[in-house]
């Protein structure tokens, strides 16, 4: 099923099939629906995502144009016009390069054991660790999964965490895939608007006994975190608060 893309919000989410109706027809799980959704300060033709996902062809997605509102609040919205569908939502950043043609099918084959993908993660998580920075690879290098290349100037670089796929706890939302079948009520958490809500996001989903994973999509981020920001760092209070004590491995 392909359908156009569109600017009108609620028209590429209504256009989903109801819980369970494309079983219904007899179709099985690489059948799936899958919608990219993300946010921009601008226009979508002025993203590299867009420009990626127009090189493969694909245009089941839908950017928050001139958004200033958080990542979180946007997401939501996402999760919640999908519910109750046969969907897959892939919440992607706008810096992102997607360049593998495989893409689709490599997530929504792995939907059929995990909830929530991602690209790079960790299977260990506490939240007592001794700095401000909660970046998801902050965890001994043996529970990492997952890779990811960056620019450097005219050259790239691949940095690679360890060996994918691997279930994990926390996974860095640069992207990620939620299975509309079994996120249910989880949500994320709008007080963490730009950052750390990925974190939250994993956590909240892996407490709630559904299983986050890594999956090995090629792709190329364009950016990186800024750890010493104020805002970060506000957020990373907020977070050792909400998660203080929490220890979590798979």
């Amino acid at each position: 099923m392909r359908y156009q893309e569109n600017r009108a919000w609620p028209s590429i989410l209504q256009q989903f099939a109801p819980h369970g109706e494309l079983r219904a027809r007899g179709y099985t799980a690489p059948m799936r629906d899958l919608r990219i959704i993300s946010t921009c300060q601008g226009a979508r033709e002025e993203t590299a995502l867009h420009a990626s996902l127009q090189k493969l062809g694909f245009t089941a997605c839908y950017f928050f144009e001139h958004n200033r509102r958080g990542l979180s609040a946007c997401y939501n919205e996402a999760l919640d016009h999908a519910a109750g569908t046969d969907a897959i939502l892939v919440l992607a950043h706008s810096d992102l390069v997607i360049a593998d043609a495989s893409a689709v099918d490599k997530i929504v084959a792995a939907t059929q054991w995990a909830d929530v993908l991602g690209l790079v993660g960790s299977a260990e998580f506490t939240a007592d660790i001794e700095q401000n920075a909660y970046r998801w690879s902050a965890w001994p290098r043996a529970a990492l999964s997952g890779a990811v290349e960056h620019p450097y100037g005219p050259l790239t670089c691949w940095a690679v965490f360890g060996p994918t796929p691997r279930r994990c706890v926390i996974l860095d939302g640069l992207l990620l895939a939620v299975d509309m079948l079994s996120i249910g009520a989880v949500r994320f958490d709008e007080r963490f608007a730009f950052h750390l809500y990925d974190l939250d996001f994993c956590l909240t989903a892996h407490r709630a006994g559904l299983v986050c994973a890594t999956v090995n999509v090629y792709v190329q981020h364009l950016s990186r975190g800024n750890y010493e920001a104020p805002a970060y760092l506000e957020a990373a209070a907020e977070f050792r608060r909400k998660w203080s004590n929490v220890r979590e491995r798979c």
